[in-house]
């Protein structure tokens, strides 16, 4: 497969149920950052030589990304609803070959409006449970 542009990477949000999702691209994306991760069980005695013995433990998933302000952007108030009311959502990211589905807390959201420049929000995504690759 060829090598992607940054700019086919977008973040998705379900705005409909679990049973019935609809997906939402969210308006106005500038950036947006998948991070996946993997915790490690030290299993280190004194019969490792002076080495570090480690398992494998827990993975983790988070997305943040940046979008300009768009107030009655549907995926915008969605994920700013499930902020609000403390709901998980499920979300997608989208590459030209793979979509990346979970679900997630809204860690935070944050706005910015810098003199002279376009207003922006971040958000931080950290995912609850499997993620499923498709």
């Amino acid at each position: 497969m060829a090598k992607i542009k940054g700019n086919d990477v977008y973040l998705k949000v379900n705005t409909g149920t679990e049973a019935s999702p609809v997906w939402t691209k969210v308006g106005g994306q500038k950036d947006a950052t998948f991070d996946r991760g993997a915790g490690t069980i030290d299993i280190t005695d004194k019969d490792s030589q002076g080495w570090e013995e480690n398992l494998p433990g827990l993975r983790n998933w988070s997305i943040s990304f940046d979008a300009f302000i768009i107030e009655d952007d549907a995926g915008f108030l969605e994920i700013e609803d499930s902020f609000d009311n403390q709901a998980q959502k499920q979300f997608q990211i989208i590459t030209p070959g793979h979509t990346y589905q979970g679900k997630a807390t809204v860690e935070s959201l944050s706005m910015s409006g810098p003199l002279g420049d376009a207003g922006v929000v971040s958000f931080n995504l950290k995912g609850t449970g499997s993620l499923a690759k498709t």
